[in-house]
């Protein structure tokens, strides 16, 4: 059994730990705001260029451009975005999970924040790249991760990269997924978008090589940029709920060891009232 003494300095150090998770809550609430919105903000865009590429591409001969469609795809890369501090759930532990099930087979990884590439160098798995991921995901950097990876498919190091990431869907619910994002066109997607009616066609001016040359890269480059604000609002979120949870257990802590010291010292107290009685009476 704990002494007072003891439990006094146990309440005093969760108080304390108390204070520390409730000020990480609120910073990750100011910070979950501004994420949440640029994630939101950015889907639009992205659902539009999408649309379009996805019509495009049902028009025409994915040999127009290597980005569109590569038959052999030996060497596949992965793209693993994490975080760069913990602290916020099982969010990481769930993005590791996906890159277990993602198979038996040699993959190269490429990881963006410093607990995925701890947890691949841990693993033995060929990382050939790291990007360090910023406090507020920008262009630059999307541009950056995009021009690798471009660069690497174009020159044939790599014929598939897909990306491992957490998709932003409530404050309470995020969710770990895989997503192919190169070659852009895949021939299951192919046959069944030739199946289907198109919405529209396209007339392709100056020319349809022009165009997909400028498109494709930018369409990888929006899809990665839109990728990282996803886990951005994923990760603050997850944190916020994170030290929410703790706060709130410290706090009910606090009161159940406020309530065994109190007994304790009642108790205490008791006792010595009763010894100073039993030594009256055996005076008198």
């Amino acid at each position: 059994m704990a002494t007072t003494k003891e439990l006094r300095g146990r309440i005093k150090s969760i108080k304390n730990t108390s204070k520390i998770t409730k000020a990480m809550e609120l910073v990750s609430a100011a910070k979950m705001r501004r994420a949440q919105e640029q994630a939101l903000g950015g889907r639009s865009y992205t659902e539009i260029i999408n649309k379009v590429l996805e019509n495009i591409s049902s028009g025409i001969n994915p040999e127009l451009h290597p980005l569109l469609y590569r038959e052999e795809t030996s060497r596949e890369a992965v793209l693993l975005i994490s975080t760069n501090r913990g602290l916020c759930g099982a969010l990481n532990t769930n993005l590791f999970k996906k890159v277990g099930d993602s198979g038996s087979k040699e993959l190269l990884f490429i990881s963006v924040g410093k607990k995925g590439q701890v947890f691949l160098s841990k693993a033995a798995k060929n990382l050939i790249a790291d990007f360090e991921l910023v406090e507020h995901p920008n262009l630059e950097l999307a541009k950056n991760i995009s021009n690798f990876l471009v660069k690497a498919f174009l020159n044939k190091e790599i014929d598939k990269v897909s990306v491992i990431y957490t998709v932003f869907e409530s404050t309470l619910k995020q969710t770990a997924t895989i997503k192919q994002i190169l070659p852009i066109i895949d021939l299951t997607r192919m046959e069944s978008d030739q199946q289907t009616e198109k919405e529209a066609e396209y007339k392709f001016e100056p020319s349809e090589d022009e165009v997909l040359e400028t498109i494709l890269p930018h369409y990888v480059l929006m899809e990665i940029y839109q990728i990282l604000l996803e886990a951005s609002a994923s990760e603050h979120s997850a944190r916020m709920v994170a030290m929410k949870n703790a706060s709130d257990n410290a706090s009910e802590l606090v009161d159940e060891l406020t309530l065994i010291y109190n007994q304790l010292r009642q108790e205490g107290i008791t006792n010595e009232i009763l010894d100073i009685s039993t030594a009256s009476i055996a005076l008198n």
